[in-house]
């Protein structure tokens, strides 16, 4: 007979409150201290929790933070309005939102330099966050597909880095502002790429 993970679990049950705090913490210290910089006791102390509590969740400073940032990810409603451009102008105002009202480009710029000197982090990242992110949206473009709405032609990996790419570069490299201006020119030019 089977038995769930539940009535396997020791302990007292985890706190949706410790929880909440504890990503919270990891997010802020992402942002000012970097990956490098972030510790579990960092994050503890800012969480108002104790290191064997995060130990309890998570065996590393990697885990932890994967954990967070797929979880986030996860959050992200990938739209099915029923049109490539409706989605297409969802996707871009979200990332735009994302990007000008929260942490998000402090984060994601740590992220990506750390990537380069931790092949660890950037393999889990890659596994755990950008992989199933990537998925969710070559449904978008296969539904466009069968809805007659996009070229057959057109790699959906590519797609997806035409669509998001020049919004990266202006948040990571250029320091160009990202507005909803700039995302609906951008929205413009990726339909006329994609549409049959």
């Amino acid at each position: 007979m089977a038995t769930t993970t539940e009535e396997h679990r020791v302990g007292r049950p985890r706190s949706a409150e410790a929880d909440a705090a504890i990503r919270e913490a990891t997010f802020e210290l992402l942002a000012s201290e970097g990956y490098a910089g972030l510790t579990m006791s960092g994050v503890a102390h800012r969480a108002g929790v104790s290191t064997a509590t995060l130990y309890r969740r998570w065996h590393s400073k990697l885990e932890m933070v994967v954990d967070i940032l797929a979880a986030g990810a996860d959050e992200q409603v990938v739209p099915d309005t029923g049109s490539l451009e409706g989605d297409v102008r969802e996707l871009l105002g979200a990332f735009t939102d994302k990007a000008r009202t929260s942490r998000a480009a402090a984060i994601m710029a740590g992220l990506i330099a750390e990537q380069g000197r931790n092949p660890e982090l950037a393999a889990a990242l890659r596994t755990n966050v950008r992989l199933p992110r990537r998925a969710a949206m070559s449904e978008v473009f296969k539904r466009a597909r069968a809805r007659g709405q996009m070229r057959n032609d057109v790699d959906f990996g590519i797609a997806t880095d035409l669509l998001f790419g020049p919004l990266t570069y202006r948040l990571l490299v250029s320091g160009e502002p990202v507005t909803p201006r700039v995302a609906e020119n951008i929205g413009d030019l990726v339909l006329q790429a994609l549409r049959p």
